[in-house]
């Protein structure tokens, strides 16, 4: 396997070369011939949807393997399918996993921390004497987000997983339904984790799932492909669910509350989008006034 910039390609200079291990499937009878070596030069970023299942899990398996370095080749013919993975024997310098802390990858652990684990306390404390929820569900769902976001934080380097803890306390503001706490605890759960809509839908219903799925701006049947932005507002502007207004609200309000620890172009796209779009889409479904105040002037805090 050899990586190099598209710069360094064209320019024929030096790139890293690392020795591999390729698996070949096919449904022919002979397989196709081996390169010498496989050249990575950046991530495939043309995701499309799948038009089957069979795609769904080819693309799948593309993602995971491209995660680890690897190359993929998979050609069809409307009579066979050869499906050629590449995987560098030492992949760790060229895996394109998300910024994780090297040593919590060997320690196994997941992020974590005292200040997350009294949040944990906290909310299962004002769910289980505000909501019909059980103290056993409400912890299910916590360690189920928990492990699902793993190792990853938020820019402001809190455990991603105490976002959908302070979105599900915020709805404790506008309702006590159980399913809308459950969907704003396990709202980011499809677009930011391997977790598909329909593993969702098996573990926690019908319901709750139609609730995620709309509120991740999706309409993709589970599978994390994002639609582009006015495809998602046009969506939204669309909804009629008000659990679905109430965990989107919720979500927004907690990432402007976070919204200094971006960079300062996206402090100022989130404002401008949170300005034209959120706040007067909040209005249109009626929700807290203090919610819409508090977002309007945190945006002109970061619009000056």
């Amino acid at each position: 396997m050899q990586y190099g910039s598209a710069a360094e390609t064209a320019a024929d200079l030096p790139s890293l070369t690392l020795p591999a291990l390729a698996f070949c499937f096919s449904t022919d009878t002979s397989l196709p011939n081996l390169k010498p070596s496989y050249r990575i030069t950046a991530m495939n970023a043309n995701i499309t949807l799948p038009a089957s299942e069979a795609q769904f899990y080819q693309l799948e398996s593309k993602q995971i393997v491209e995660a680890h370095g690897g190359y993929v080749e998979i050609i069809e013919s409307p009579t066979q399918v050869n499906c050629l993975y590449v995987f560098p024997l030492d992949g760790r310098n060229v895996m394109r996993f998300k910024t994780y802390n090297p040593a919590d990858m060997i320690a196994n652990t997941i992020a974590e921390t005292a200040e997350s684990l009294a949040q944990e306390q906290e909310l299962i404390g004002l769910l289980t004497t505000q909501t019909t929820l059980s103290a056993e569900r409400i912890q299910q769902t916590i360690a189920f987000i928990k492990n699902a976001h793993g190792l990853v934080r938020r820019k402001s380097g809190a455990p991603y997983y105490t976002h959908p803890m302070a979105v599900a306390k915020l709805l404790l503001e506008v309702t006590q339904d159980p399913d809308t706490i459950l969907a704003g605890l396990l709202h980011d759960i499809v677009e930011n984790t391997p977790i598909t809509l329909h593993q969702l839908e098996l573990m926690y219903g019908s319901a709750i799932a139609a609730v995620v799925d709309q509120v991740t701006h999706y309409n993709t049947n589970g599978y994390p492909w994002e639609l582009d932005k006015l495809e998602n507002k046009n969506i939204l502007n669309q909804c009629k669910d008000t659990r679905v207004v109430q965990v989107k609200l919720a979500d927004r309000l907690h990432n402007m509350r976070t919204l200094s620890a971006r960079k300062p172009s996206d402090q100022q796209r989130i404002a401008q989008e949170t300005l034209a779009f959120y706040i007067p889409w909040g209005t249109k479904h009626h929700v807290p006034q203090q919610w819409l105040t508090e977002m309007q002037r945190i945006c002109g805090q970061f619009l000056v």
